[in-house]
């Protein structure tokens, strides 16, 4: 296949995260303007999964659907099931209700009264794309979302005639086509220092760690990575890796492997994903290859 001639890099805010969109091809205005399509899509994402944004459907079932159904974008929908099935086979570890612990710890703006202590299986999703709350619980998307809108911006490059290129929200990133990329991770410890870089080929890549939210409640440390289960927060100066088929579940499972470790094999192998755990100095603290991955192969070493 003839290489690519032309490169073109553009970035901006979004997602509550610096968006950079790097495609490669043979025309450069035809470029930017599949650019400019990738950031319509991120900008759908946002809109309609924002926790921040009013007019969201994040926002509109919050504020409604404990009392009546609520009907949401396609893209929403997809997310929401998508969180759900995670969801339920990480028997609850993966949960989008958390959000009212991240309320009361200040991680999210307390615009919601009367929360109750329920969880993700008070979320029902019924058919023509509605949603309701058994109890009047409060979901977030930023678990799952960010990862989202890389695959849908990936899917409006490819769309466009791109025929490789990246796109990074934040550390939330995916690449495609023949080009091989080199990600670079941070230490837990010191995180603008490297640890190290991984080489990355058709598949997306997310990263957790609590090394830059950490924050005083009381006496005690918290961060928002959340264990569904015990809404208890991690306090482990580790970082998680996961590399996935799809940015959207590699964002999901970091957080589910940040609390199971090694008991996430099984989960890891049903997504044909990758992992690595970094300790605190940046050294491999523990990796997984899935033997099922046929795909781009996620280089550790």
């Amino acid at each position: 296949m003839r290489s690519a001639s032309n490169r073109v890099r553009r970035a901006r805010p979004s997602l509550g995260a610096f968006v950079e969109i790097t495609a490669r091809g043979d025309s450069e205005a035809e470029l930017h303007g599949a650019i400019d399509r990738a950031f319509d899509a991120i900008g759908r994402v946002d809109r309609q999964m924002s926790f921040h944004h009013p007019d969201s459907d994040i926002s509109r079932i919050n504020r409604e659907a404990f009392q009546r159904k609520v009907t949401v974008d396609p893209w929403t929908w997809r997310v929401l099931r998508a969180a759900q099935k995670l969801s339920d086979e990480s028997e609850g570890l993966f949960d989008i209700t958390v959000a009212r612990k991240l309320m009361q710890w200040n991680y999210l703006p307390r615009r919601y009264l009367n929360v109750s202590e329920g969880n993700w299986r008070d979320i029902v999703l019924e058919k023509n794309r509605t949603v309701r709350f058994r109890q009047r619980v409060i979901v977030d998307l930023g678990g799952i979302a960010k990862g989202f809108a890389v695959d849908r911006a990936v899917k409006a490059l490819k769309c466009a005639g791109v025929r490789s290129g990246v796109v990074n929200a934040g550390g939330d990133l995916r690449v495609f086509g023949l080009k091989s990329e080199l990600v670079h991770l941070r230490r837990p410890e010191e995180p603008m220092r490297s640890a190290g870089t991984i080489k990355l080929r058709e598949r997306a890549m997310a990263t957790s760690g609590i090394y830059f939210d950490q924050r005083r409640r009381g006496s005690a440390m918290v961060s928002s990575l959340l264990n569904g289960r015990t809404c208890r927060s991690s306090r482990k100066l580790i970082s998680v890796s996961v590399a996935a088929s799809a940015c959207m579940i590699a964002d999901a499972l970091t957080k589910i492997v940040f609390v199971l470790r090694e008991k996430s094999v099984p989960l890891l192998a049903r997504y044909h994903a990758d992992a690595l755990l970094l300790e605190r100095d940046g050294a491999p603290l523990w990796k997984f290859h899935s033997p099922c991955d046929t795909r781009g192969r996620t280089r550790f070493d």
